[in-house]
Order: C-alpha cells, then structure tokens, then sequence
C-alpha cells in the first residue's frame, strides 16, 4: 500500500515509534515549568544513559504540548527513514540521492489556525528558555525554507531563533551555507528575504534541513525522495515560500536586509555558551497551525540530541565522499566526545602504508570544522570511544604516528579557535606491521548464546 503525506507526520511518528516500544515514549502529564524544567528532563534523563521521546502534556501558562528529544537515539534516525538501524549511514547517502518534487495544494491542517498583521504574536507559542545562560528564549527546530534570489530554487537549513518581541527574531546564519549566500544577494539589491520557517514534521523533513549538497538542488525534492512520495505544500499566506501543509507550526516572515541587532548567547554543540551571531533579524507576518498543534522542540547544547543531530548526515556524507576514493574505508564516526563535529574517527580494511594519512587529509579538507581525525583498522568500533582510545594506546607511537597542520581553516563556533583559523591533527592508530599481534576475540556462537541466557534473565538490554 502506498502511504500518503498524512502517513508523514511529527504525530503519525510518534505513534510508529510507541508501537514498536511503548517505553520510547514518555508521556508527562504532570504541570512543568516551561523554562528551563522540559531542558532539566531531558538531561537528566541522557545522564541516566536513557533517551525516550518526550511529550509534555502540562506546560504552564500553555495549552499546545512540547514534544522533545525526538531525535535523542540513532535507532528513531532509521525508523524515520525506513531503514534498517545498522544501515542507517549508509542508506542515509542513497535516499539523499532521490529526487521527488513537490506537489503544491491550496490548503492543508497547517492552515486550521492562521493569525496575520498585528495580531502576530510569538508569546503564544511555548518557546522556552533552555539554559541559565541563554539570552533568552529560542527556537531550537525552526528549519528555514527561502529560495535563491536568483533562481527560485529552495533551500532548507536549521537556525537557531531568539525571541526578540511579539514579531521579531534574532538570527545567526553562521553556518556560511546557502541561505548566507541568498542574504548577502539579496542585500546587494536592498531587498529583504522572505522566508518560511517550519516547527515540527516528520524526521524526514528535519533530515532534509540537514541535507547538504549543490546550491541548484531544490531541498522539497529531497525531503519527497527520502518520504518516497511527493511532498505536499501550500503557497505562503504573507510570503512567496511554499510549507508543507502536514507541518504542525509555520511561520512566515523576513529576513531583513542591512538590519543587525545583537543575538545570543546561546547554549551551542560544543558545551559551551556561544556568543558568535551574524546577527541578522527575522520579522514575523505570519504564524499557522494545525488546531491540536504540537510544539516540538530540539534539546539545544551538548545534549545527545542536539549533537547527534550534526552527527549522523555528516557520518553519512564523510563515508560516501571516502569510500568513493578509497574503497576499502568501511565506517566514519563523529564521537559526542569531539562534539560530534570536531573530531573524526575513520576505519579502513587492510591500509596499506601512508594510507591513513591520505585518507584523514581527505576528511580534513572535506570538512573544515574538523580539528582531528583518528584512523584505525576495521576490527575497532569507531561508535565506541574506548576501542578507539584502546587502538590508540596499543598501535600508535606519538613521534612517528601523528602529524599536524597548523593554521587551518575552523569552526567558527569552536570557542578555542583563533579568528577562524584552528591546527588539525592526523592520528595514525591503525596496526603497523603485518606481524601485529592478533586481537583476542570470543567464539561469536558463545556470544550468542550468552546473549540469550542475560536477556532471559534481565530483559533485553539494546
């Protein structure tokens, strides 16, 4: 049976993640606070080494739910896409591949609730303020749909949002990708950039807002082809840009050319308060939603949410430029303990000598947030920190395996970076001769079996 648009929704999601296990979703009908308390769960929750979906059904002073931590566990990554978990790198890079383009309606559930003009007001909406040091309360899930000036093509991208008054937002296009070059075109001319900035959809509409690729690819036609279906969408109600009329929260508006106003700090990937900001400003002409909206919301900061969010369609698009050249790389892995975005960790098969250093230099100019990259044969689990720092410890020598490259190109929000400029270090873990001593491995049908008797007695534990 084919599925339609309304199989592809942030609700119909939810509830295909709830049938598959009632424990992945935590509904919380007790009374929270909305700042701060929903960021409080969440990471208490991941301290606890726990990751359900969670849905607030009681926040203070509101009547629309918060939906959070969506994405705090890779095995929904896969769900949301239709694929299996161990193939979700993978098969990431091949769906990203297809192209469906979109089908336009006259009107959807998106426009149920539809408020223009003055009667605009952000306040209405549960935005919250996630950590004390914050400048104040932020749209973390707002993925930004404008079109080329020039072209009219549309891209989607992520944006961090800081509520600025009724409507108004404050912005930062950091990021240096597409929507940075549609803004300095357009105020070239002196013209504003309409946009429309959609809250909560099926994950394959945030993995679209995450898609990277060329400037003429239009980003709905991606979004259709990882649906496997064409993606339903609306003409704007007080702007050009078309939204996907199953969205749950849309909101229309402009980014103002030549205007700039102070943004952030704001809790960023790195664990650290952020003050970074293009500091360009979004005015609201619109807001629509579905009657029984959800508001959902991406657990900002170093939360395992937030950074595997960064980590995955990277993972994907590292490993298929890699394995294009080198065919013998078998897995990339962003590590949360690099942020998943500054460090890299890169299995190969067999390398043959110099091989590693070629191959991490590779990933070095591919990704230029990058500031160290580890390389290691394929009988280590790049996911797993410890068999990392195990191959390091027991297959490297810092005087001949380690190379560095100085005043490189960085991340911006790096904290430690120096006017964008950062070192990048190659790490060569991988064995060094052909007489390396064997790893020590168990018999796989005694892991089995053990497997067998613990889930017997305890449950199943992944």
């Amino acid at each position: 049976m084919s599925r339609t648009n309304a199989d592809f929704t942030l609700r119909s999601f939810i509830d295909q993640v709830e049938a598959e296990d009632p424990d992945a979703v935590w509904r919380i009908r007790d009374e929270v606070n909305l700042d701060n308390d929903v960021t409080a769960v969440a990471m208490e929750l991941e301290r606890l080494g726990r990751s359900p979906v969670l849905w607030f059904d009681a926040v203070a002073g509101y009547s629309m739910p918060v939906v959070c931590n969506l994405f705090g566990n890779r095995r929904r990554y896969a769900l949301g896409l239709g694929v299996p978990t161990e193939r979700l790198i993978r098969d990431w890079g091949i769906l990203g591949d297809r192209r469906i383009a979109p089908v336009m309606r006259e009107r959807g559930p998106i426009h149920d609730v539809v408020v223009t003009g003055k009667d605009v007001d952000l306040s209405t909406l549960p935005i919250m303020l996630h950590f004390d040091c914050d400048a104040g309360r932020y749209i973390t899930n707002g993925i930004v749909i404008a079109k080329d000036p020039d072209t009219g093509v549309r891209n989607a991208s992520f944006h961090r949002m800081q509520v600025k008054g009724p409507n108004r937002l404050g912005t930062s296009l950091h990021s240096r990708r597409h929507l940075w070059t549609y803004m300095q075109r357009s105020e070239e001319r002196g013209e504003d950039a309409p946009v429309t900035i959609i809250l909560g959809g099926h994950p394959t509409v945030t993995f679209g807002g995450l898609w990277k690729g060329p400037i003429t690819t239009d980003e709905y036609e991606v979004i259709g082809g990882m649906m496997g279906t064409p993606l339903e969408i609306a003409p704007g109600i007080t702007v050009p840009v078309e939204a996907p009329i199953h969205a749950e929260i849309v909101i229309e508006g402009r980014i103002l050319a030549n205007v700039r106003e102070p943004e952030g700090p704001f809790a960023e990937f790195t664990g650290y308060a952020s003050k970074r900001s293009t500091e360009h400003v979004i005015e609201v002409t619109a807001i629509m939603h579905r009657k029984d909206a959800l508001y959902h919301d991406i657990i900002p900061g170093i939360s395992d949410e937030h950074t595997s969010l960064l980590a995955v369609p990277q993972e994907a698009r590292l490993l298929r430029m890699l394995h294009t050249h080198y065919p013998n790389v078998t897995d990339v892995a962003y590590p949360k303990s690099g942020t998943c975005r500054l460090h890299a960790y890169i299995s190969v098969h067999r390398p043959a000598p110099g091989l590693a250093r070629l191959v991490a230099a590779a990933a070095l100019g591919d990704d230029l947030s990058l500031k160290l990259v580890v390389v290691v044969d394929d009988d280590v689990d790049v996911h797993n920190d410890s068999d990392v720092l195990w191959a390091m410890a027991t297959r490297m020598q810092a005087d001949q395996d380690i190379d560095i490259l100085r005043n490189g190109m960085g991340a911006i929000l790096d904290p430690s970076n120096r006017d964008g400029l950062t070192a990048k270090m190659i790490i060569d873990a991988t064995r060094p001769s052909k007489d390396f001593p064997d790893r020590h491995t168990l018999d796989q049908a005694a892991v089995a079996r053990a497997q067998g008797l613990i889930e017997g007695k305890f449950g199943r534990t992944a």
